[in-house]
Order: structure tokens, then C-alpha cells, then sequence
């Protein structure tokens, strides 16, 4: 079954990062690559697209029907630039929501910039490709109309620039820190004054279990809306299929 796009005249792409990635896409494919593979696009050629860390892909229509398997490559982070990536998004307990209901905010791109990075590509160097079909070097108007459909899918779906540079939702989500329990030196108690050591459990005493790790399915709409506000409480809930605590129903659509 092939892809159907929403643009039928005009540019593809409405938001500001669908454009971005479309601006850096066509500056790669220069401009006879880029009308052949849009009227393609239009044209439903485009079969499939799968997008996983660094690489989209999918299955492109020729004119005479054979199907060519093509790609487009967005490197994932490096270990130093997924740790400030998500530190600067952990800072915005925001963000996940904001990406789940389909906007990438444009002041965090500007925040990344500052630190040398985007989720965007930075640049046609930044992009590669490759594709079954023997025309070389390319980029082929398969790869021109697979880009298109991705435009339009990041444009419905910011959440698939993360696919791309190696990141999910969860990973934006910062854990939560819990305390280790403070063990006791022989003789004193929790206090540290010795007046538990004679009435005060043993070393061999059970310890209470360690606090259970954050949980988004089972986070409480009203207290995540007490935090972040209730509109991204609502996305958030929605996203994951939270439930409220003890039982309660999730917040009504």
C-alpha cells in the first residue's frame, strides 16, 4: 500500500522543522532531483518508510513499476552529544509532551544551537543516501521522493527526529533519584547518638524495599497537571495510558 501525502501543490511541510528538514533535504538533491522525486511523492510511488536510528527508508516506485529500495541517513548523537542533548531536555520537563502532540518548539532548537547541536540536520553535508537503483551518484529521484514522504511524516511526528538521532521519548523523561538508606555504624542508631544499638533491630533485620522506579503509566493526571500544567498533563497521560493513582480513571478527552 503506498503512502498518500496530504500536499498536493506548493511546498511539502508546515511547520517550521518539517520545513527546515525539507530546506536541507532539497539543497542536497538541487532542483531537477527535487521536482522528479515531489510529483513522485504525489504520486503515491513511495511504498513504505520505516525510520529507525540514523536511517529512513522505504520502497520507491520506478516508472516501470520495479520497486527500488532507497534511504536517506541522519547520523544518530555521539555518546558527548546525546549527554548535553538530554541534559538540556531533561531541563524541560515540557518537552516530551510538547513532541507527543506533534510541535517541536522552536526556542529549544535555539537553546541546542548554543551548545553546537540540533535534532535538525545542520546542513546537506550532514545527509547521505543510497539507493538500489543503478542511477549513481545520486541522489536518484527515488531518494527525492522518499525524502518528501519524510518530510511529511516529521511534520505530522517531530518524535521521528529523535528516532533519527538515536532517542525516544522515554530517554527525555529524567530518572528519579532515590537516596540510598544510611547504614548505621555499630553501637549507633539513626541518629548517631548509640541509644538504639541495645532496642534497635540487628544488622540482620529486613530493610524496607527501595522506593519503585517512576512509572508514566501509572502517574496521576491531577499531580502531573499540579507540575507541568494540565494541557501537557493531558498529553502526557494520553501518550503513555496513564492511570491515576488507587485506581482512579485518567482525566476525560
Amino acid at each position: 500500500m503506498s503512502i498518500s501525502l496530504r500536499s498536493r501543490r506548493g511546498a511539502i511541510g508546515k511547520s517550521w522543522h518539517a520545513a527546515a528538514l525539507r530546506d536541507a533535504a532539497e539543497r542536497l538533491l538541487g532542483v531537477g532531483r527535487a521536482g522528479g522525486g515531489k510529483a513522485d511523492a504525489r504520486a503515491g510511488r513511495v511504498q513504505w518508510l520505516d525510520v529507525t536510528a540514523g536511517i529512513a527508508r522505504g520502497d520507491v516506485q520506478g516508472a516501470d513499476g520495479e520497486l527500488h529500495r532507497a534511504r536517506v541517513d541522519l547520523p544518530p548523537f555521539s555518546a558527548d552529544d546525546r549527554s548535553e542533548f538530554l541534559r538540556l531536555a531533561r531541563a524541560r520537563p515540557e518537552l516530551p509532551a510538547r513532541l507527543a502532540g506533534g510541535e517541536y518548539p522552536e526556542e529549544f532548537e535555539r537553546e541546542l544551537g548554543e551548545s553546537d547541536l540540533s535534532l535538525l540536520p545542520r546542513g546537506a553535508s550532514e545527509l547521505s543516501h543510497d539507493c538500489s537503483c543503478l542511477d549513481w551518484p545520486g541522489p536518484c529521484r527515488h531518494v527525492a521522493a522518499l525524502v518528501y514522504v519524510l518530510v511529511e511524516a516529521v511534520d505530522d511526528k517531530p518524535v521521528q527526529l529523535l528516532t533519527l538521532r538515536g532517542l525516544t521519548l522515554e530517554d527525555l523523561i529524567a530518572p528519579v533519584e532515590t537516596a540510598a538508606p544510611q547504614r548505621a555504624e555499630p553501637g549507633e542508631d539513626a541518629d548517631g547518638d548509640g541509644a538504639g544499638a541495645a532496642d534497635g533491630p540487628g544488622e540482620d533485620a529486613p530493610r524496607s524495599p527501595a522506593p519503585a522506579p517512576y512509572d508514566p503509566t501509572r502517574t496521576s493526571p491531577e499531580l502531573l497537571s499540579e507540575a507541568i500544567g494540565a494541557e501537557p498533563a493531558r498529553i502526557i497521560a494520553r501518550f503513555y495510558g496513564s492511570a491515576a493513582v488507587d485506581g482512579e480513571p485518567p482525566d476525560p478527552e
